[in-house]
């Protein structure tokens, strides 16, 4: 006997929208942990969880206004006949305290998995289009990487004890765009990132020396490795008016927060002297700090901190 199968009827379900994020920090695609939640704008109460599939994608299914386009074929004419896309939210968190939390706002339905289109040049994984997750300060050195934190303090600004909540912290090398990140609420930052190429001398038995045979490029041990790297910060604080006040229990939006304008770290608590260079030391972990001077000496509570101010701020 001779079986034949009879298809009735085929079901498909398109999901509104996929996310893959991955870690600022090595590049690695991070599919556990996270907490991820969309909802319309302007509706945070029609919230709805995101669930990982097994490849690390987070999909999103029947969130408000659109569950009556997930019946759909999912082909070329489906995505062309769709109606004009509605904004959402989507807020990520950290289970396990390694990454900032923040948001940004995609338009829905969305073709596949969502494509990250980073803000400014010169990102260390710019070739990665999954979202990409920023070092929080709780976050420990793992696997031999360059840590560097700073406490970021705008001495301009009147709330939150000068806090540079949201400040971007930029590391270059060579011009080479190494490491980047963004200061909590509490304006702590953290920086995890691999160490630049080891520096070498000419190639030389000893260094300098026309004796080598065959020639061979010699330098510091790795322990005594130094680099000089250059500083850049971003920093576009709100204004002071209540009707520009993001929402206390808001997450900074993550487009907004990397497109904020340059910004001047300081030296020294003065603010007479810039930071523009830092010194990065192989197994040690910077702490970037301003200095205090005899005429503006810091007390207790800022002797740890980096004073920044906004581009436009007088010095």
């Amino acid at each position: 006997m001779t079986w034949r199968l009879i298809e009735l009827d085929r079901v498909t379900t398109v999901a509104p929208l996929g996310l893959q994020f991955h870690d600022a920090a090595s590049g690695t695609i991070v599919g556990e942990g996270l907490s991820v939640w969309a909802f319309p704008l302007n509706r945070p109460v029609a919230k709805r969880l995101l669930i990982a599939n097994r490849v690390g994608v987070y999909i999103l299914h029947h969130a408000e206004g659109l569950i009556d386009l997930e019946h759909g074929a999912g082909d070329q004419s489906y995505w062309q006949g769709l109606p004009a896309p509605k904004q959402f939210v989507i807020e990520v968190s950290d289970e396990y305290s390694r990454f900032q939390p923040f948001q940004l706002t995609v338009d829905l339905p969305t073709r596949g998995i969502y494509k990250w289109i980073g803000v400014g040049d010169g990102s260390p994984l710019s070739p990665m289009t999954s979202i990409p997750l920023y070092s929080s300060p709780a976050r420990q050195a793992f696997g031999g990487m360059a840590v560097v934190r700073a406490e970021l303090h705008d001495p301009f600004r009147a709330g939150d004890e000068g806090n540079a909540s949201g400040a971007v912290l930029e590391l270059y090398d060579d011009d080479v765009l190494i490491a980047r990140g963004f200061a909590d609420e509490q304006g702590r930052i953290a920086l995890i990132f691999p160490y630049p190429s080891p520096r070498s001398f000419p190639p030389g038995s000893p260094p300098g020396s026309a004796l080598s045979s065959p020639p061979v490029s010699t330098g510091p041990a790795l322990t005594d490795q130094v680099w000089i790297l250059k500083a850049r910060a971003l920093y576009s604080p709100p204004l002071s008016s209540p009707l520009n006040q993001p929402a206390e229990d808001s997450l900074p939006d993550l487009k907004s927060t990397l497109a904020q304008t340059d910004a001047q770290l300081w030296a020294d608590a003065d603010q007479t002297e810039t930071l523009s260079e830092v010194a990065l030391q192989f197994g040690r972990e910077l702490i970037l700090k301003s200095r205090s001077t005899s005429a503006s000496p810091l007390d207790d509570s800022w002797e740890s901190v980096l004073f920044i101010t906004p581009a436009a701020s007088p010095p």
